[in-house]
């Protein structure tokens, strides 16, 4: 029987578990790196104004900071059922090793959007991701404000990444003003926290 699994977080994940947890640390995939190259139709955007959201593409020396879950085995199957109706439109589980801030590297779950989905959005330009990010907005909320939680988070966690930062120079570029504490702009957590959360340190 399986005790617990840990699952790597890398998007909206970082913010918004709305899973029960029992340790959430910060955590180093390496070999891959982070792009909105992905459209979100059922949560940032709708299937006429699609939103672009997070996905991973593999890129030999790159690495991405998110945060690695471990959930236990009493919710694991309610816990994985959700997230694989969270996680559709072209995102499928891959297992991962990534390297805890303790040093420890394990073996988790993610999901992933492979190059070539149904909704894959190829390369956009940061032109044209901007002023998608910008302009969409889903039953989840606006894709800004997706976009804005994340660069916080990536922030949060020290992380460099320069992706998140062109896209931030071009919504900047659009009148988006930037948003680096979510709580100081009036924003708010949309599930709460716990104070130990490598988020809240």
């Amino acid at each position: 029987m399986i005790e617990s699994i840990w699952l790597f977080g890398y998007g909206s994940i970082l913010w918004r578990p709305d899973f029960p947890y029992t340790a959430a640390k910060a955590a180093r995939l390496s070999n891959f790196q982070r792009r909105f190259w992905q459209a979100s139709t059922d949560h940032r955007g709708t299937p006429s104004r699609p939103g672009a959201v997070a996905t991973l593409r593999y890129c030999e020396g790159a690495q991405t900071l998110g945060i690695a879950y471990r959930i236990e085995h009493a919710g694991l199957i309610q816990t994985m059922t959700q997230l694989d109706q969270r996680e559709k439109n072209g995102y499928v589980q891959q297992t991962v090793a990534v390297t805890l801030d303790t040093g420890q590297t394990i073996s988790a779950i993610t999901y992933v959007a492979q190059a070539g989905n149904t909704w894959d959005l190829g390369r956009p330009t940061d032109e044209i991701l901007a002023e998608q990010i910008r302009s969409a907005r889903g039953p989840s909320g606006t894709n800004l404000t997706y976009f804005q939680y994340l660069r916080w988070a990536s922030r949060c966690l020290k992380e460099a990444d320069d992706h998140l930062d062109r896209l931030a120079v071009e919504l900047a570029r659009l009148g988006c003003r930037a948003i680096l504490n979510p709580t100081a702009a009036g924003l708010q957590i949309e599930k709460a926290l716990v104070p130990w959360h490598p988020l809240m340190r």
